[in-house]
């Protein structure tokens, strides 16, 4: 498995933001109880996919440091919008991982069990199989103010796309349709950010990687 280190330089390298921009991001995390803690040496920490979801969602949720776990606690309690999100699509195409989710399941649960599946599941091996070099594109997108995520396949067999929208699981409102959490007084000004697979795949071949070590 990967180490804490491990998982902030494949980030850093792979987003492009500087070593001591998610090393900040991952401490923040750390002192919520939001990542595995250990050790050193032998019984240092081995992060998790989990652990991955978790600073990649505070990559791209967290207008600033100081607000990465609350960014991902707010996208924790998430849950997909039906409305929005393909059906059954996942399990169609072989993504038996995948479709394999609860129904309520969060953004940091899916983006988790899409690191595991790209490492060493059923994306890793739909990949793998793919010819001509038209691997499926990943998209992972979430709202630095509004608590709303998305994640997204596309190029997959037969042309079809899988998206899943994700929104608050609380908060319903007349219509009993959940709506975007803002976070409090953060003014108006609303980003979105997105990571593709140049960033899950190398992150998702860590965990791969330390697995065969590991056998």
């Amino acid at each position: 498995m990967a180490t804490p280190p491990d998982l902030v330089k494949a980030v850093s390298a792979a987003t492009g933001l500087p070593l001591a921009t998610v090393t900040d991001l991952d401490r923040r995390l750390v002192t919520r109880q939001l990542r595995t803690k250990g050790g050193r040496g032998p019984n240092a920490a081995m992060v998790t996919p989990l652990d991955a979801a978790r600073l990649l969602t505070a990559v791209l949720s967290s207008p600033q440091s100081n607000a990465a776990a609350e960014s991902v606690l707010r996208h924790e309690r998430t849950q997909p919008d039906t409305d929005r999100s393909n059906k059954g699509l996942f399990g169609k195409i072989g993504l038996d991982d995948l479709a394999g989710l609860v129904p309520d399941h969060g953004f940091v649960d899916g983006l988790a069990a899409l690191i595991t599946s790209a490492a060493s599941g059923s994306l890793a091996r739909l990949m793998t199989g793919t010819k001509g070099g038209k691997a499926p594109h990943l998209e992972v997108f979430a709202f630095t103010q509004a608590t709303h995520g998305r994640i997204r396949i596309s190029g997959l067999p037969n042309g079809t796309t899988a998206s899943v929208e994700y929104v608050p699981a609380l908060r319903k409102g007349r219509t009993g349709k959940s709506r975007d959490a803002k976070v409090e007084n953060a003014g108006d000004l609303e980003q979105s950010r997105r990571i593709t697979e140049q960033t899950i795949l190398p992150v998702a071949r860590l965990f791969a990687e330390k697995q065969r070590e590991r056998q």
